[in-house]
């Protein structure tokens, strides 16, 4: 069967536009394999936004970054908006914000959710997006966007804010008059945005019984690693030869991982008196530590048998370092006493370790169901020390954790992530030529 584009396009590239498509119908349509020809409908364009640059690795831990990568890749997003609020102009702004909060008896905090600070955030993007949509890696739009018929709005969020404000107990940080406003704003966007994509079920459970949005807006699409993509190609394909010649081998202690800055945030204080306990219990385990320094922690965690400090890697600059030091363990660590999600859950999975993660917030939906060991929030350290003693005491349990883990790697990556958003997105090229057709 030969597959060919009309011949209008052959002669003029410049004035078609190209989409992927789930379906086509061939009577309308002539196609290419993976994309199809729109002739008569222009895709109106997709940005990706956030509080701060998109297209800058360093925003959001990365997630808008890679996220990006992957959904441009894919002709889901088109383009990352820059809105940076970094620079004196900026902390001026702050500062001057917070000062007339104090005067009046306000807390200090939250200019982040004022319309003041949204609406001069996106007042070089408005023009850009007219007619376009946008998805908001953000809870919140500023008022004129969200009252704007033009612009096509959705949110990909870890959390809505009434469980930032709550769970996270930010709540008496800013003050409960800001929190309230800041939360009625919220549900106003929410109810004019076409979607809202949770990164997990327990975010859109918040949206849609504390905020009251229909359950057909709202999707579950968990994200992926935060991973150059180049680098884990080369990784893979390195690792994949190590695997299949020394699969089997068992000749060293269990190594674990734990890979943070923020060692209190992340619970790395709870898995280092497990790992002192499991080893005077007869544990020949160690763990590596990358990113946290040994100084900051409690004087009495600082100097423990089977414990590797390292110094933070960056990504970005050295992935493949990142990668061999993270993937030379087995079992990856977060012990978070609270955790909307957990990007280092899925870290940890694409590069094959069994996760040992918190089974709390929506973290417990970032790790793969069957090569994971959820740990809760309220376990105490000696029932943390029994787990560690168990994965290594049981080489049963524990290889089908790894083989697991190791078999759907992949789909802790952010093209599995697009994939799935791609099968409920309503811009698709049939849709677009569903409308061109009325």
């Amino acid at each position: 069967m030969l597959i060919t584009c009309p011949q209008s396009a052959a002669r003029n590239r410049n004035s078609v536009r190209f989409q992927p498509f789930s379906f086509i119908d061939p009577k309308e349509t002539k196609f290419l394999v993976g994309v199809a020809f729109l002739p008569d409908v222009a895709k109106p364009k997709t940005f990706l936004a956030a509080i701060g640059d998109a297209n800058n690795p360093i925003t959001w831990s990365g997630i808008p970054y890679h996220f990006l990568q992957s959904a441009r890749s894919a002709g889901l997003i088109d383009e990352g908006l820059q809105l940076s609020s970094e620079g004196g102009e900026w902390r001026a702004r702050r500062i001057a914000w917070n000062i007339r909060r104090l005067a009046t008896g306000e807390r200090y905090g939250g200019y982040q959710y004022s319309p003041t600070f949204l609406e001069k955030l996106w007042s070089r993007s408005l023009r850009q997006i007219t007619d376009g949509t946008v998805i908001n890696c953000f809870q919140l739009f500023p008022p004129s966007v969200v009252k704007d018929p033009t612009v096509r709005k959705w949110f990909f969020i870890d959390q809505t804010l009434l469980q930032l404000f709550d769970y996270y107990d930010q709540r008496q940080m800013i003050g409960r008059r800001i929190a309230r406003e800041t939360v009625e704003q919220e549900r106003e966007g929410y109810h004019a945005a076409v979607g809202i994509i949770a990164h997990s079920k327990w975010a859109a459970k918040s949206v849609i019984n504390d905020y009251g949005i229909a359950a057909n807006k709202v999707h579950v699409v968990v994200p992926g690693a935060n991973l150059d993509c180049i680098e884990y190609a080369r990784w893979e394909t390195a690792e994949v030869k190590q695997r299949h010649l020394h699969w089997e081998i068992r000749d060293r202690p269990l190594r674990l991982v734990f890979v943070g800055k923020h060692w209190s945030r992340k619970g790395l204080d709870r898995l280092l008196r497990a790992m002192k306990i499991a080893r005077l219990s007869g544990s020949k385990a160690t763990l590596r530590i990358i990113g946290c320094r040994r100084e900051d922690l409690p004087s009495d965690l600082r100097i423990l048998d089977g414990i590797e400090w390292m110094d933070f890697i960056d990504k970005r600059s050295d992935g493949l370092r990142f990668f061999r030091a993270v993937a030379e363990c087995d079992v990856g660590c977060l012990l978070s006493r609270v955790e909307a999600g957990g990007i280092a859950l899925r870290e940890y999975h694409a590069l094959g370790l069994v996760a040992l993660g918190p089974d709390t917030g929506g973290a417990r939906e970032h790790m793969i169901q069957d090569g994971s060991v959820p740990v809760s929030p309220r376990a105490t350290e000696e029932e943390i020390a029994n787990t560690l003693i168990e994965l290594e005491s049981n080489p049963t349990w524990f290889d089908s954790l790894r083989i697991a883990a190791w078999k759907r790697r992949r789909s802790a990556l952010w093209d599995e992530s697009v994939r799935q958003m791609i099968s409920f997105w309503p811009y698709t090229a049939a849709g677009f030529a569903e409308k061109g057709r009325r």
